[in-house]
């Protein structure tokens, strides 16, 4: 699998957002790296985001996670504050529509949960 990293190489978006390097669509895994240290890994098909996406804080602790479908986000997606605590995860259905939300404060204390059409608002 063909691997890229963006603090190296050169990549651009076309009009329609797939990712490009070399002037072709991208297939392979897209890195980025700070200081040697991974900060994001992504995965694309065809130059769209299509595999498990994930970031990392610059301590190496988790910042954010899910999993994208044909350029559309699936599952549940997880993002975390940087004292290691679960901030939001977001649910989406196979279409890529959210179907629910849930927020903590740092401290793990939930500050919001939202379903159906109130999730995807702000966002």
């Amino acid at each position: 699998m063909k691997r890229i990293d963006l603090a190296v190489d050169a990549v651009s978006y076309t009009d329609d957002q797939r990712l490009e390097h070399d002037g072709e669509p991208f297939t392979g895994e897209v890195v980025e790296q700070v200081g040697g240290q991974l900060v994001s890994q992504q995965f694309y098909v065809d130059g769209i985001a299509h595999g498990p996406e994930r970031e990392w804080w610059a301590d190496g602790g988790r910042k954010a996670e899910g999993e994208m479908r044909h350029g559309m986000p699936v599952g549940v997606h997880r993002f975390w504050h940087r004292n290691g605590q679960l901030a939001e995860e977001r649910e989406f259905d196979d279409a890529g529509r959210m179907i629910r939300r849930r927020k903590w404060d740092e401290n793990g204390d939930p500050v919001e949960i939202a379903a159906g059409r109130r999730a995807r608002r702000g966002i």
